[in-house]
């Protein structure tokens, strides 16, 4: 299996960046999700990797292959890169079988007719949908759809496998059956992948490793758990975590009672503190902010408290998992737990602290 290789990748549409230098290895058998907002150029990042998009300028390399170097004049095309591509809109052929769409790129290979059948039937009992295979598209519910997809790329043994936020078109128990499903096929192939997708809870549960993009730059690379721990930049902390990280302005009241001592200049650091490391106590020797409850929100399995400030600002969350001993209106205080503030400068990326520091506040 290979690694790719990006190096300073850019791409441009008119006077717009879509990719903006990026520079990444993606590791032969990881998982990796790359992870952002709409328009933040992560299918277009994707679609050069499969050679549907030729770089402005910059390097892609499959397994030590470049496979796209403008300025050296090198491209390979989408089918000799070894790659397979599901698309989020699955694109079976509507007049094809289950088994007629597997087989579909086996042809074009000419492969042998009973090598082809040994092949589709294979993927078809791996993916599980063996007893589909004389269906169309059209009798298929989505996740069955999108199992015939992934066996047709499959089924072409590609080194390297595209996904474009194929799950999104499912509904949230499908969701959750195919995000298992893909684990499970990674685990037993081995198979490179490369997941896009907005969705961060399908990157945090996927992902051997997460690409977080914004406006077409890499924000931060790494397994989920360093990524939720240790943001390097504001952007990554408010987008990856549910409910979101709180935030307090630099230079309000809120912020300043949290900035550990002799940290500065206090007035321009914002800060983060994850809901689950908010403590509420109806003491006030114990707390840090005052607030009053605005409401308790379960979420199933867990429950969110929405608090007010006494100085104003955006509502504080709380997560618990049981049900808070709480009522709205009361009067709290609230005390952080250090290892869930994060402190970030003007230009928005985190500032780091130690644990001793942290340990002051």
């Amino acid at each position: 299996m290979p690694d790719i290789s990006l190096q300073n990748l850019s791409k441009t549409f008119g006077n717009g960046h879509a990719v903006n230098d990026v520079s990444l290895t993606i590791k032969d058998g990881s998982f990796t999700c790359i992870l952002g907002p709409s328009g933040c150029g992560k299918t277009t990042l994707l679609r050069m990797i499969a050679g549907l998009e030729v770089a402005s300028s910059g390097d892609i390399s499959i397994g030590g292959q470049m496979v796209d170097a403008p300025a050296n004049g090198r491209f390979i095309a989408p089918d000799q890169r070894g790659v397979g591509l599901v698309f989020q809109s699955y694109a079976l052929w509507p007049h094809m079988t289950v088994a007629q769409n597997v087989e579909f790129g086996l042809s074009l290979q000419r492969m042998s007719a009973d090598a082809r059948r040994a092949r589709v039937a294979a993927m078809l009992e791996t993916l599980r949908i063996a007893d589909l295979a004389n269906r169309y598209p059209s009798q298929l519910s989505g996740g069955q759809q999108q199992r015939v997809a992934l066996a047709r790329s499959m089924a072409l043994a590609p080194k390297v496998l595209l996904l474009d936020e194929p799950l999104s078109n499912l509904d949230a128990a499908l969701r959750l059956a195919m995000r298992a499903e893909l684990t499970r096929l990674h685990r037993e192939f081995g198979t490179t992948i490369v997941f896009v997708t907005h969705d961060q809870w399908e990157a945090m549960t996927l992902a051997t490793d997460i690409v977080v993009l914004s406006g077409g730059m890499v924000q931060q690379i790494g397994p989920a758990i360093d990524i939720y721990d240790a943001p390097c930049t504001r952007f990554v902390a408010e987008f990856i975590g549910n409910p979101p990280i709180n935030i307090f302005a630099a230079g309000s009241a809120a912020a300043a009672a949290l900035i550990p001592q002799h940290m500065g200049p206090p007035a321009a650091i914002t800060v983060g503190l994850r809901p689950e490391a908010v403590q509420i106590s109806a003491a006030a020797s114990t707390g840090v902010l005052e607030a009053t409850v605005t409401a308790l929100i379960p979420t199933g399995g867990s429950w969110i408290v929405e608090m007010s400030l006494q100085d104003g600002g955006p509502a504080v969350l709380h997560a618990a998992p049981n049900r808070p001993d709480f009522t709205p209106s009361q009067r709290v205080f609230i005390t952080p737990n250090p290892a869930g503030l994060h402190f970030f400068g003007p230009d928005g990326r985190a500032i780091s602290v130690s644990p001793m520091q942290k340990e002051t506040s």
